[in-house]
C-alpha cells in the first residue's frame, strides 16, 4: 500500500517535533496528530488536535504555540509546499472551534485583540458551512465588544441573530456562542434582567466541565448580583438549582449564595443577618450599594408571595395587618406594596382599603426544590384528605341511598 499514490505518507512540518520536545507530558498526543495526519485520516488528526489544545500549558501567558500549529500544520499551505494543510478536510465546525481557541492565544491587550479579529476572519474566509461561519462571526463580535467597540458588537450580533433563526436545528456550540455573547453585551450595557436570561440559556447549551473554576466563579458569581438587581426579577428557582451555584459554596461568594436563598423563601430576617454578617463584603459591589433601597423593597415582595402561596385556596382574603406584620412594614404602607405587586403582575386580586384587606385570585408562580414541594404538598394534602374525609361523612349522614 506505501507504494500506492493514495496511500503515499506525507511529510508533516517540524513544529511537531518542535512542541513535542518542548512539551514532553503530551509526547504521545503529538505522535498521534503526526501519525493520523501523514496518513491523511484526517478525522483522527482533528480529535488528536482536540484533546491536545485543552491542556492547560497553552494557556500560559505569552504561549503562542498553538498559533504556530495552526499556521504550519493546520492551515491550507500554497499548491506545491512540502506540507498541504488540512484545514479544508476538517469538520467546519470543528474547524472553527480549533481556530476560536487558537485566536485566544493572540491575548486580551487592545493588538491582540486586533491580531485576534484578522485571524478569525482570515479562517472564516476558507469556511462554506453556515454554522461554522456563525461560529467565528460571534466570536469576532466578543472580541469586537472587548474591544469596546460596542455598537459594531452589537451590530455584529444582530446579524447572527438573523441568521440564527434560519435554523430549525443548531449545533449546541452554535447557541453556546451566541448566548455567551449576548449575555456579555447586556452586562456591558447594564441590563441586569437580560444578562442574567442570557447566561442562563448559556449554560442551559454548555457543559460545565467545558468551562475552568475562575470562570464558572466569576459566572455565578455575576449571575447572583444580577438576579438581586433585576427589576423585574421575582424568582430565583432556576439559579438556585443549577449547579454553577455550587462554585461559590465555601468561598468568600458563600454570603451571596445566602443572600439569594433568604430572598427565595422571603425570609426578611435571614436578609438582615446576612447584610450585617457580610456587610464589608457587600460594600464592595456597587451595584447593591446604588440598589440597597430596591433590594429591601425586593425582599417584602418575596415575603408577601410567599405568604400568599401558603394560605389556604378557600381563605384567600388576606387582611393588611398579617401582611404588615408577615413584610416587617408599617400597615399604612402595606397598600402600596400591594399596589406594586399588582402593577408588576406578580399578585392579581382586589383591594379592599375600607376593610384593610385584599382577596387573592391568583400569585407567580415559581420554580420550587425539594425543601419548598414538602412545605407546600404535605400540609395541603393532609387538609384535602381531611375535607375528603368530611365530605365522605357528610354524604354518608345526609344521603345514605346514594352510598347503600
Amino acid at each position: 500500500l506505501s507504494t500506492c499514490p493514495r496511500f503515499k505518507m506525507a511529510s508533516t512540518p517540524e513544529v511537531l517535533n518542535t512542541q513535542k520536545a518542548a512539551h514532553g507530558h503530551l509526547a504521545a498526543v503529538y505522535d498521534k496528530i503526526q501519525v493520523s495526519a501523514s496518513s491523511k485520516l484526517w478525522h483522527q488528526a482533528t480529535l488528536a488536535l482536540e484533546e491536545l489544545v485543552q491542556d492547560a500549558c497553552f494557556n500560559a501567558a505569552g504561549n503562542k504555540d498553538l498559533i504556530a500549529l495552526y499556521n504550519e500544520l493546520v492551515k491550507d499551505q500554497p499548491s506545491g509546499s512540502s506540507w498541504s494543510g488540512f484545514g479544508s478536510r476538517m469538520n467546519a465546525v470543528k474547524h472553527a472551534t480549533l481556530a476560536i481557541k487558537v485566536s485566544k492565544q493572540h491575548g486580551d491587550a487592545e493588538p491582540g485583540i486586533e491580531e485576534a479579529i484578522k485571524f478569525l476572519e482570515a479562517v472564516g474566509k476558507g469556511l462554506t458551512d453556515k454554522e461554522a461561519l456563525l461560529l467565528m462571526r460571534l466570536e469576532v463580535a466578543r472580541r469586537t465588544l472587548q474591544a469596546g467597540r460596542v455598537e459594531e458588537a452589537k451590530e455584529k450580533l444582530e446579524a447572527s441573530k438573523s441568521v440564527l433563526s434560519d435554523f430549525a436545528e443548531l449545533d449546541s456550540s452554535v447557541n453556546s456562542a451566541y448566548y455567551r455573547v449576548s449575555a456579555l453585551l447586556q452586562k456591558t450595557l447594564g441590563e441586569a434582567g437580560e444578562f442574567y436570561k442570557c447566561s442562563l440559556l448559556y449554560l442551559a447549551y454548555t457543559p460545565l466541565a467545558t468551562l475552568t473554576a475562575e470562570e464558572k466563579q466569576a459566572l455565578a458569581f455575576d449571575l447572583g448580583l444580577a438576579a438581586l438587581c433585576a427589576e423585574k426579577l421575582y424568582q430565583f428557582g432556576e439559579l438556585l438549582l443549577h449547579p454553577i451555584l455550587k462554585c461559590l459554596e465555601g468561598t468568600a461568594g458563600q454570603w451571596l449564595v445566602n443572600m439569594l436563598n433568604a430572598f427565595n423563601k422571603g425570609d426578611i430576617a435571614e436578609f438582615e443577618k446576612v447584610s450585617a454578617d457580610s456587610a464589608a463584603a457587600i460594600n464592595q459591589q456597587p451595584a447593591l450599594v446604588g440598589n440597597a433601597q430596591r433590594l429591601r423593597e425586593k425582599i417584602r415582595i418575596f415575603a408577601l408571595l410567599e405568604q400568599l402561596r401558603d394560605i389556604p385556596a378557600d381563605c384567600r382574603t388576606v387582611a393588611f395587618s398579617a401582611i404588615a406584620e408577615r413584610t416587617k412594614l408599617p400597615e399604612l404602607e402595606v397598600e402600596l406594596l400591594l399596589m406594586k405587586s399588582l402593577s408588576l403582575d406578580l399578585v392579581r386580586g382586589v383591594i379592599s382599603g375600607v376593610d384593610n384587606t385584599v382577596r387573592v385570585t391568583w400569585v407567580h408562580p415559581r420554580v420550587m426544590d425539594r425543601e419548598s414541594i414538602n412545605k407546600l404538598t404535605l400540609p395541603k394534602l393532609a387538609d384535602w384528605m381531611a375535607k375528603v374525609d368530611k365530605t365522605s361523612v357528610f354524604l354518608a349522614n345526609e344521603t345514605p341511598e346514594i352510598l347503600a
